[in-house]
């Protein structure tokens, strides 16, 4: 097998997600700054699926991020997917592919 395939075989695409200020309190993070992490990209997966994976290392953003009645996602967190709100170019049956990112970024109320 020749050397680029090798490297091609054995190189893991993955995806970036950033959370960041309060929403980092559910990762382990103080609510202020940011956490990047880094998930694998299998064929096929959607931002659904990235996002779920994601969550179910950490239970408090799991129960954050997702509406227990529907399992859709709850209201007050913000995805980005290649910094465009979900919902504008991307839903979160989108599949995604190398090079996208996302972010979750939570909302911010005030009168």
């Amino acid at each position: 097998m020749p050397e680029a395939d090798i490297l091609a075989a054995t190189t893991t695409v993955q995806i970036e997600i950033e959370v960041v200020a309060w929403i980092t309190k559910f990762v382990g993070g103080d609510g202020s700054t940011r956490k990047v992490f880094y998930e694998p990209l299998s064929h096929g997966a959607t931002v659904r699926t990235i996002l779920r994976r994601l969550s179910g290392r950490f239970p408090q953003l799991h129960k954050a991020l997702w509406a227990p009645e529907t399992g859709e996602l709850a209201e007050h967190i913000e995805v980005l997917v290649n910094d465009a709100v979900l919902d504008i170019t991307h839903t979160l049956d989108s599949p995604l592919h190398s090079g996208d990112r996302l972010a979750l970024i939570g909302q911010y109320l005030g009168g």
